[in-house]
């Protein structure tokens, strides 16, 4: 899940800034490299790529600071499914 999430952020969110990887752990907010729109493309990509339902109260910069917090943040919603 790790590879897909990446190549996703990098080639459908931050294509302009011409990133080709990201660390796990990289802060994807502080480093602006996704911003709200991109938080909203990045929702319907985790929802239709591993069939959760989002909430709007999920929608918080703790389940989308890092790759590793998107996948752990993916994980408890598929745990509490």
């Amino acid at each position: 899940m790790l590879q897909a999430l990446e190549k996703f952020v990098v080639t459908e969110i931050a294509a302009d800034l011409g990133r080709r990887t990201l660390a796990p752990d990289e802060d994807l907010l502080e480093q602006r490299i996704i911003d709200s729109l991109g938080i909203l493309r990045l929702v319907t990509y985790l929802e239709e790529s591993q069939g959760v339902k989002i909430l709007d109260g999920d929608i918080v910069p703790e389940n989308f600071q890092t790759l590793n917090s998107i996948i752990a943040f993916i994980e408890r919603k598929k745990q509490n499914a």
